[in-house]
Order: C-alpha cells, then structure tokens, then sequence
C-alpha cells in the first residue's frame, strides 16, 4: 500500500501547522514563567558576585594585618618603633574586628575583654598598657613577646 508524494507533503503540511498552534494563554503562561526564571538567575548571580566580592575584601583585609605583623616578626625595626606599629595594628584590629573605639585605652579594652570573656585579649591589652605607660622604653624582647602574643590572637581570630 503506497501512498499519494502530493498526500504524504499535504498531511505534513497540516500536522506541521497544527504543532505550531499553541493556544495563546499556554504560550504567555510559559512565557511569563520563563521570563520569571531568568530573572530570579540574574538576581542571584549578581548577589553571590557582591557577596563573593565582600569576602574576598575581607580575606585580603586580614591578610594585610596577618603579613604586617609576620613582618615585624621577621625584621626589627627597633624596639620603639616596633611598638608603635604594633600599637597601629592592635588598635585599628580591635576597632575593624571587634568594633571598639579607636580610643578606648588598653586598660580599658582589659576590662571589657574580662567581661566577654576573653582572656588572652585582656592579657595582651594588660601588657600593652604597662608597656604603654609605664615610662619607661619599652625592652626588645618583652616588644618581641607583644607582637608574637598578638599574631596568635590574630591567627586565632580566623
């Protein structure tokens, strides 16, 4: 039983145009939900990309501190100067951080620390005050103990 080439291509013809009638309402139904698809993609996309940027800022952030005080670590500068930069670091740490003052006292910083319970904080703030206003200079090797109690806070931080 052969069939009609003109039938076969007419039949074609008809089912092809009849594939192609998608009522209206389904089309903009999908439509709608597509559009609603790509949307929500892009939103996420581009809130995981800020919130990406965001930790990657904060990693080199911590960074920079960790490599300053693995600098002091490895190369004196003097025991003054050590100090101060030091003294930079920890203070501008626990301001970043922690969220304290920029002026808050060491001895201060103790007490709250002794509050939150947090006891090597509250050591190296205490140190850091007797070192900072006892008038005298402060010696190489108590400088050298600071800034290694301070990387280990800082290390332990993470």
């Amino acid at each position: 039983m052969f069939l009609n080439p003109r039938l076969l291509i007419k039949l074609c013809k008809k089912i092809g145009r009849m594939a192609l009638l998608i009522p209206l309402n389904i089309l903009l139904s999908v439509g709608l939900v597509v559009i609603i698809l790509i949307l929500l993609m892009w939103y996420f996309y581009s809130r995981s990309k800020k919130i990406y940027k965001k930790l990657v800022s904060e990693a080199m952030r911590f960074h920079r501190y960790k490599k300053g005080i693995e600098a002091m670590k490895k190369v004196s500068k003097g025991p003054e100067r050590d100090f101060e930069d030091l003294n930079i670091y920890a203070r501008s740490f626990f301001k970043e951080y922690l969220g304290f003052d920029y002026h808050l006292t060491y001895l201060e910083l103790s007490e709250i620390f002794k509050k939150q319970d947090k006891p090597d904080y509250a050591n190296f703030c205490k140190l850091m005050s007797e070192a900072n206003y006892s008038g005298r200079k402060a010696k190489p090797e108590k400088v050298r103990y600071l800034i290694d109690l301070f990387y280990i806070l800082i290390v332990k931080y993470k």
